[in-house]
């Protein structure tokens, strides 16, 4: 493998821990317990969003556009970037224009996950009292959509890592 892809999935997963820990500590206990929507694969409601926003207190606010938007641009980046480069590798085996194939769900989740962060942040702008609940609910398609490819995603490391030890590349 390459040489980077270790220092790279050493600072994802840091950026990971950072994340985190600023939803268990922060976020989670200045929203009163309830889940950042970025943490919830199943989607939410637009009353799920009003209670959200009604609940989050202004330093949590402020945490979560500022901080947590912040890593929440970066992260996806990286994480995209590590997962395509260990499938780019675990496909080796593969024709080129199959292994971009391969990688679409990983550049989807990418977008998917970028556009969520948006979304959320323009909530979050707007308060309980001024959301509009179709960006609510756009946002929680996002969030639905970005777990589903996150998912696939994940199976399809996962089976090519499991391929490559039953079928081993000669090399």
């Amino acid at each position: 493998m390459s040489r980077w892809i270790i220092p790279l999935a050493a600072l994802t997963a840091a950026l990971y821990a950072v994340m985190a820990w600023e939803v268990y500590y922060i976020l989670k206990p200045a929203a009163e317990g309830l889940a950042p929507f970025d943490m919830r694969p199943m989607g939410y409601t637009v009353a799920d969003v009003y209670d959200y926003l009604s609940r989050i207190s202004e330093r949590g606010r402020a945490v979560y556009l500022v901080e947590m938007r912040l890593l929440g641009w970066v992260f996806p980046l990286l994480l995209a970037l590590l997962m395509a480069a260990v499938l780019w590798h675990l496909a080796r085996s593969w024709h080129v224009w199959s292994r971009m194939l391969l990688l679409m769900p990983i550049a989807g989740y990418m977008v998917m996950d970028l556009c969520e962060n948006a979304l959320v942040g323009e909530l979050l702008r707007s308060g309980a009292d001024e959301f509009d609940p179709r960006t609510a609910m756009l946002a929680s398609e996002f969030t639905v959509t970005k777990s589903a490819l996150i998912v696939v995603s994940v199976i399809l490391l996962v089976g090519f890592w499991a391929r490559g030890f039953r079928h081993p590349d000669p090399a």
